[in-house]
């Protein structure tokens, strides 16, 4: 009788680059209809005429648009609700990719120090009544690689992005090093997302959002999905974590 072979799996079985290789394929092929259906020259006026009243508003109202994009993506943050990466996109349509980074960048920082600032008030008392001693044993841990281990997190965010905020808020971990380590841990990240706004906010025709600038961009947006789920399959077999 033959075993069957115990070696895991690489980081993607041959079936996930398959129907990679078929949505890729496509793509292509419905880009290469709406270019030359007409399709795609009218979805693209569309999304001219938005782009002109998005940037009319902001010109017309540069601190209510700028006050209203930090806030939403502070309440985005604060409350993990799905959003930030299409309002990341608007924000580099509009403001282009450093001041729209900025702006994301800020507004999310803030709201997940708020969450962070929540949990350490609302179930850190909690979770000293019912861990007691182990959560002194955590917070040690945290005091003497607190900010290198957010910055990773922050970084290939392998933990989801609320459960990070609700444990620094249960550890004692100061709310400035917070603060500063996960603005610069997102950085990367976050200007990805904003920077392929801007690119297809300066798009003047269909045929430049073949342009290698858009490509660049939606291609790394792409990729990003997907070396955080290669970094969740390897995170377990570190040896710290098998300790």
């Amino acid at each position: 009788m033959a075993l069957r072979d115990s070696t895991p799996a690489g980081p993607y079985p041959a079936r996930t680059w398959w129907w990679l290789a078929v949505l890729l394929a496509l793509g292509l092929i419905g880009w290469g209809l709406a270019g030359t259906s007409g399709v795609g020259a009218w979805l693209f006026a569309r999304w001219r005429e938005h782009h002109a009243e998005l940037l009319a508003l902001v010109q017309g109202h540069p601190l209510t648009a700028a006050a209203a994009v930090l806030l939403l993506h502070a309440l985005l943050a604060m409350l993990a609700v799905p959003g930030s990466s299409m309002l990341m996109l608007v924000a580099g349509a509009a403001y282009g990719p450093w001041a729209g980074t900025l702006l994301c960048l800020t507004g999310c920082t803030a709201g997940a120090s708020a969450s962070m600032l929540a949990a350490r008030h609302f179930l850190r008392p909690l979770a000293q009544r019912k861990l007691g001693r182990r959560l002194y044993a955590i917070d040690g841990r945290i005091a003497a690689a607190g900010a290198a281990y957010l910055f990773s997190l922050r970084v290939l965010p392998v933990v989801p992005f609320a459960i990070t905020n609700v444990a620094a808020g249960l550890s004692t971990m100061n709310g400035w090093t917070f603060a500063w380590v996960s603005f610069a841990g997102m950085l990367a990240s976050t200007f990805v997302y904003v920077n392929a706004g801007a690119e297809i906010g300066r798009a003047e025709a269909f045929a430049d959002l073949l342009s290698p600038g858009v490509l660049l961009s939606l291609a790394a947006v792409a990729l990003l999905p997907w070396l955080f789920k290669a970094a969740r399959r390897v995170w377990p077999r570190r040896p710290e974590a098998r300790a």
